[in-house]
């Protein structure tokens, strides 16, 4: 109960996040596709929120939990290559911890700028691998680590599993040359640098999963001289994360 509840918030905050971050603030009868639902939490909170919401999933174990629970949810199956929705169909295309599980980060793009309308807003959250910390497996991660040392890395620590063949391994240089080559079709607003600077708080670091990046984050906050310039700093280096894409369709 305690979990689902957790989940629940989760959900509500990343609704008020995307709002907040992409400037919307009349949300209602606006259509909102999520790519990979999962849980179906999300699309739910915008359900409830006045958006007309549709997702799709890959996962067909997700896709049947979801119908089951939230039977009047719009939800479709996706082969994982062509969106199965109309061209210019939605006002907003959103994902969270998506697109470290695509090959082909560009492929999504183009997609997402095909069923967005003119004008439409893409907003995706994902891991920034060039940032010291890896979520999935809730460990200290290194920048410089690509896939094979990434691999090696985790087989030192006893923590591989095959799990980590199924990452991409995103940095923000990746993301920057796959949104250049769709410069004709979209307007980047952030790479969530910015949303990252606005959030740096105690209570933002509180929810870090790794208990040593944790630590020594909590003791940079409280040293006066130094928070103050630390959040431009991680920034700047692009250690931030996670990787937040928010961009307009032309």
């Amino acid at each position: 109960m305690e979990k689902e509840i957790a989940l629940q918030q989760k959900a509500h905050n990343q609704l008020e996040s995307f709002l907040i971050e992409c400037g919307i603030e009349c949300p209602r009868g606006k259509k909102i596709l999520e790519i990979g639902f999962k849980n179906g939490l999300f699309l739910n909170e915008c359900r409830e929120a006045g958006l007309i919401s549709t997702g799709i999933e890959i996962n067909r174990e997700y896709y049947e939990k979801v119908k089951a629970k939230y039977p009047d949810l719009d939800i479709l199956l996706c082969d994982g290559q062509t969106f199965p929705v109309p061209d210019e169909s939605f006002d907003f295309v959103v994902s969270y911890q998506v697109l470290e599980h695509i090959q082909s980060i560009e492929h999504i793009f183009s997609e997402c700028i095909r069923v967005l309308k003119p004008g439409g807003i893409m907003y995706h959250v994902c891991p920034n691998y060039f940032s010291f910390y890896e979520g999935h497996y809730k460990i200290i991660w290194l920048p410089f680590f690509n896939k094979t040392l990434g691999r090696l890395y985790l087989k030192l620590l006893r923590r591989y599993t095959r799990y980590y063949e199924t990452l991409n391994i995103i940095k923000p240089k990746l993301v920057d040359r796959a949104l250049e080559r769709c410069h004709n079709d979209l307007t980047v607003i952030s790479l969530g640098r910015k949303e990252f600077i606005n959030k740096f708080s105690l209570e933002q670091i509180e929810k870090v999963n790794q208990g040593f990046l944790r630590g020594i984050l909590r003791l940079l906050f409280r040293l006066p001289f130094i928070k103050k310039w630390i959040p431009d700093f991680i920034s700047w280096a692009c250690f931030y994360y996670p990787i937040i894409i928010i961009a307009t369709k032309k």
